[in-house]
């Protein structure tokens, strides 16, 4: 996020704004609000204190505090992107869809499609087409898409609405970005939304080897984004030895915090698992197949690191929108048959020991359902 401005113009408020500041920057947002607010009463035109100000009252989900405050940030700084992009999601907030894509396309051509305006438009459009439908966005989709023909995260979004058969897996590129965006926040919003795969996995784990003989397991976490799977699966395997994989070097870099990893890996899931030679007496996989359409290559790749009678377990969200045994929903994420799952899982010599269906998580207020499947390497 662009963050807050630190530049002053006037010597007398300069320590009301330091501290105000400092404040912002421990989340304390409502004293930080208190002071910016005293600092206006005394200059209505001090910049960086409405700047700052305005941002606050978005911290702190104020969107009809912060609206106003963004227009006239926009009015003062008009080509500066990030206000653009705020000002789109706060109107997203309040329900106004129309200028909430109108601000997120200023804010896409203004900072010449960085990623980080390329995604907040994505998702407004995603947004605005389930609120009050997909005829709405279109124009705004088609005139993306001339833009910016080549970028990913553009062709990602552009294919999951015109429902491409021939797209079989999502754009290397798009999952990096989305991810590398989200990590800062990725454990706080997912726990807002209710996500219990991780915690479904490690359960089911736990009662597959119950009663058994247990030996120190190399377990091998796929797409282990900030480590949330590897963390609710050690609770259990407190003596195993992780590794993970992912594709963002933003995730990695919370995952590593959490001090769970033997070792981290960068790269796509596809090329890296070919490139691994160690064998995994455990493959997990929270929420990573709904970046993949097609999954026997996937799925034979992944036999491939397991030793006979290594324990896969994983998540998929579940198709009830048609009969496809996979489908790219207008979210941009796939859906799978369960049934195509498991003859996937079978053919690759795997036999499904377990296949629970869950709730996951939520999406705006809707539930996606899904299954947590654990199969066994024969």
């Amino acid at each position: 996020m662009f963050g807050f401005f630190s530049k002053i113009s006037e010597q007398k408020i300069k320590e009301l704004l330091t501290k105000a500041n400092n404040l912002y920057e421990q989340k304390k947002f409502a004293d930080a609000i208190k002071i910016y607010r005293r600092i206006l009463k005394r200059d209505p035109k001090h910049f960086a204190a409405r700047a700052n100000l305005a941002t606050a009252y978005f911290e702190t989900e104020n969107f009809k505090a912060a609206a106003p405050l963004f227009a006239e940030l926009i009015r003062s700084d008009a080509a500066n992107p990030w206000w653009h992009n705020y000002l789109s999601q706060t109107c997203q907030q309040t329900g106004r869809l129309q200028q909430a894509l109108a601000e997120a396309w200023q804010a896409v051509v203004l900072s010449g499609g960085q990623k980080e305006h390329q995604l907040n438009l994505a998702y407004t459009i995603y947004e605005t087409a389930d609120m009050i439908g997909y005829d709405t966005v279109d124009s705004v989709l088609q005139k993306w898409h001339r833009k910016y023909p080549h970028n990913a995260i553009v062709r990602q979004c552009y294919k999951s609405f015109h429902q491409d058969n021939k797209f079989i897996c999502s754009e290397p590129e798009y999952v990096e970005s989305l991810f590398d965006v989200f990590a800062p926040d990725f454990d706080k919003v997912l726990a807002e939304l209710g996500y219990c795969v991780p915690q479904e996995i490690s359960r089911m784990l736990a009662e597959y080897f119950a009663g058994k003989v247990m030996h120190q397991k190399w377990i091998l976490d796929l797409g282990c984004g900030s480590g949330l799977c590897a963390a609710a699966v050690a609770e259990n395997f407190p003596q195993s030895r992780f590794v993970g994989m992912d594709i963002s070097a933003g995730m990695l870099k919370e995952a590593e915090h959490k001090n769970i990893y033997t070792s981290l890996i960068q790269g796509d899931i596809s090329s890296c698992c070919a490139q691994i030679k160690r064998r995994f007496s455990i493959v997990t996989a929270a929420d990573v197949f709904t970046y993949f359409g097609r999954l026997d290559s996937l799925f034979a790749e992944i036999g491939k690191l397991m030793f006979r009678n290594g324990v896969f377990a994983f998540s998929i969200s579940e198709n009830t929108t048609n009969g496809k045994d996979f489908f790219l929903m207008p979210s941009s994420r796939f859906v799978h048959r369960p049934e195509y799952v498991e003859n996937v899982l079978r053919k690759q010599g795997f036999e499904v020991v377990k296949n629970e269906r869950k709730i996951l998580r939520t999406e705006g207020e809707k539930e996606v359902a899904g299954r947590i499947i654990l199969a066994v390497k024969k």
